[in-house]
């Protein structure tokens, strides 16, 4: 197969005209005259450009393929909205039904009075666009158990009213008060997830936690992975398991720690507080994510950790600077959505990528500048943190964001808070190939090359219309 148009080779040699593919594999790149030349009989295909395959750096597939099937409350910012489409959804279905969606962003916590007038016979169970916290009805708290007794879990609140009842509105780990009693997700959506990402353009995606590796496993054995996938494993489980390939199309790699939660709902571990006066919340302690984690890395585990406000970012760097010297891996942080002058200094020495989601700035932009004023410069320090040297993985943390590669280019070039942390569009798209690559510890991939393997993104009009997978054509 010989391609042609604008190829894209994130290697030193630079744009090229053309790619020829030998089964599995990129054999030759250069000018097309050449290629056709030599190889005649090749079957031609023409592209405004080809690029190595996209990966998409953080995501989990499995939530997304549940929230594919689920109620979109992308850009709902008002409770009340919120509750029309629950209403208009309890209509469509049988009494006793869950409801279940994600997407919204509020300022204030709502109470469960408007979902219950909303879904009267229907328990309801929706969580915050960063899936930090939910919001749920009376009848979900019902078959859930819970009530004015009910203890806030390790990393979890239960919202409550002057009575002690709950309101409805958990943070965090508490949402897990209510998970346990819904339908479980499983093997079905976990395809579904990782099958829309392939059609995306995706290659490649890096699994962030909150799905059982055993599900990743029958799809690698069963030949049905779509992609090459990334797996990082919840804490709670890595001892179960040994890091490694499964085949060719998966790897489980590291162990991911949660060091804070979220902006959204006002769990990021902040050194400056919100306005209310509380700091957010640390999820992970410190001290567990160091001795658990040498412990996961004494196993052959890399790490991967979630840090998102300035404390928790100032933490987990110091975290890693004391593992460094027994660091087999590469470093992951995850996020790393606010980050203060005090702390840039202790990028560098590490062995460390920076796993981000710049398209998180189109919703975050009106937050930080509400929950943070004052501190709007110490958020998504793209140029900062480019400037570090070190790799940058970009990805939409699907469900949280739909995983669309225009809007991390959207936000990343002409970023909404402070321009001058903008990035270019070949930035952009090396954080989504080369540097998620190099994040990923896949020295081959991320790149068009001669031995490399064939894996390529496929576009037209500025957008992925298709991609080659382990040398197989998909397109449309």
């Amino acid at each position: 197969m010989l391609l042609h148009g604008r190829i894209e080779t994130m290697t030193e040699r630079g744009p090229v005209e053309a790619v020829y593919l030998e089964g599995d594999r990129i054999a030759e790149v250069g000018r097309l005259q050449d290629l056709a030349a030599r190889h005649p009989g090749a079957k031609k295909l023409a592209f405004e450009l080809v690029t190595p395959g996209l990966h998409e750096a953080h995501a989990h597939p499995q939530m997304w393929g549940q929230q594919l099937d689920s109620l979109d409350l992308e850009g709902l910012t008002e409770p009340e909205a919120v509750a029309q489409k629950v209403a208009e959804k309890a209509r469509a279905l049988p009494p006793g039904a869950w409801i279940r969606g994600g997407g919204y962003l509020f300022r204030a916590y709502p109470t469960r009075e408007l979902l219950d007038a909303a879904a009267p016979h229907h328990p309801v169970f929706l969580q915050s666009r960063d899936r930090h916290s939910a919001w749920a009805n009376g009848q979900a708290l019902e078959r859930a158990g819970l009530n004015a007794q009910t203890p806030d879990p390790p990393g979890g609140v239960v919202l409550r009213n002057g009575a002690g009842e709950p309101t409805g509105y958990l943070l965090e780990n508490a949402q897990e008060l209510v998970n346990r009693v819904l339908p479980k997700p499983g093997l079905a959506e976990l395809e579904r997830g990782l099958q829309d990402l392939a059609r995306r353009g995706y290659t490649a995606v890096h699994h962030m936690g909150w799905c059982h590796y055993s599900l990743a496993e029958q799809l690698a054995a069963s030949g049905r992975l779509t992609v090459r996938l990334w797996w990082a494993l919840d804490r709670d489980h890595w001892r179960e398991t040994r890091p490694g390939w499964r085949g060719e199309r998966l790897e489980v790699a590291a162990v991911k720690f949660f060091a804070d939660g979220a902006l959204g709902s006002r769990t990021a571990w902040m050194i400056e507080p919100y306005p209310d006066g509380s700091h957010g919340l640390a999820l992970d302690a410190l001290e567990l994510i160091e001795s658990e984690g040498r412990a996961a890395m004494e196993a052959g585990f890399g790490l991967a950790v979630h840090a998102i406000g300035t404390r928790a970012v100032q933490g987990v760097l110091g975290v890693f600077h004391r593992l460094s010297p027994r660091a087999g891996r590469i470093f992951r942080l995850e996020h790393v959505q606010h980050v203060r002058d005090a702390e840039l200094p202790l990028f560098a020495g590490l062995n460390l990528a920076l796993s981000m989601q710049p398209m998180h700035l189109l919703a975050d932009a009106e937050l930080v500048r509400y929950h943070l004023k004052g501190f709007e410069l110490e958020a998504f320090r793209l140029r900062d943190l480019w400037n570090t040297g070190l790799p940058l993985a970009f990805g939409s943390d699907a469900p949280v964001m739909k995983p669309l590669y225009e809007l991390n280019l959207q936000a990343a070039t002409a970023h909404p808070l402070n321009p001058a942390q903008s990035l270019t569009s070949a930035q952009v798209l090396w954080a989504h190939t080369r540097g998620a690559a190099l994040a990923a510890g896949w020295p081959e991939q991320g790149q068009i090359r001669p031995g490399a393997p064939a894996d390529l993104t496929l576009w037209e009009q500025g957008r992925p219309v298709g991609r080659v997978f382990a040398g197989g054509l998909e397109v449309g």
